[in-house]
């Protein structure tokens, strides 16, 4: 159904524009039926709301692959809490769950409100079934240091555009992005580790964690030591999206109004 309205939708042009900008290679026609799949895939993920108690169940196994590369100190040392860090890909709300599932025990997520109260409060009970505890972005960031200090683990969905971030190339276009999450990683010595969404065909999913990033100059100040592990993630971000652009859930302006496509990037 989303595939049909979607493009219908006040929100289209933030979808073009997105598309346009991080494939600028792509016809105009190439460009619509990506914007066709993305908003399938926004359809499946709101009708999956209902399904959560399902998926996130008993038999999570039956929809869920989880997959981990790498050596991740924090699957083995139970105490270590750690910071994943998704993309809005496939059901990136399922991340919450998957790393929670992986680690065997819950961790805290920090998620964006609705502005609709009424909206925010059906997607806050449907989420209760994710096992995880929910930190508003809005009034997250002392909270998180003290879920850190608890010895909680942390998760981020971080591809999108933040005001309050510092400006970092995304498609080799800069942009608006949020270091909170790779500061809280060299602050408190925890791992940063992308985790990875994949839609395989109907309602069955791939979780994967991927090698912790770790900052190019370990000898660096901690605001430069966030700004290169933060680069690192955006590369993550840039290779699932491109392998899978029709997942990306891009209805929110990434980049600048006045934003033009990287001459390296065609």
């Amino acid at each position: 159904m989303f595939r049909t309205i979607g493009p219908h939708l006040y929100k289209m042009p933030n979808v073009r524009r997105n598309l346009e900008l991080a494939f600028p290679e792509r016809s105009p026609a190439a460009i619509e039926e990506l914007a066709r799949e993305v908003w399938a895939n926004f359809g499946a993920v709101f009708a999956e709301f209902a399904h959560f108690e399902t998926l996130c169940g008993p038999e999570a196994g039956s929809y869920i692959e989880f997959v981990a590369k790498g050596k991740i100190r924090a699957l083995t040392e139970r105490a270590r809490p750690a910071i994943y860090v998704a993309a809005h890909l496939a059901n990136f709300n399922l991340a919450a769950f998957a790393a929670g599932r992986m680690l065997g025990e819950p961790l805290t997520v920090v998620y964006a409100s609705e502005p609709n109260p009424w909206v925010d409060r059906a997607i806050a009970a449907r989420r209760e079934h994710l096992g995880c505890r929910l930190v508003a972005r809005e009034r997250s960031l002392r909270q998180l240091m003290r879920e850190l200090d608890a010895g909680r683990s942390l998760g981020f969905v971080a591809d999108t555009r933040n005001e309050e971030g510092e400006m970092m190339a995304f498609f080799g276009i800069e942009a608006a992005t949020s270091v909170i999450p790779a500061r809280l990683a060299v602050r408190y010595g925890c791992e940063l580790i992308p985790a990875r969404v994949e839609r395989l065909g109907g309602a069955r999913f791939r979780f994967t964690l991927y090698d912790p990033i770790t900052p190019d100059d370990s000898n660096a100040d901690e605001r430069e030591q966030a700004r290169s592990m933060t680069r690192a993630l955006l590369r993550h971000f840039e290779s699932w999206i491109r392998e899978r652009p029709g997942d990306w859930w891009c209805t929110s302006r990434r980049w600048p109004k006045d934003a033009r496509p990287a001459a390296s990037h065609f």
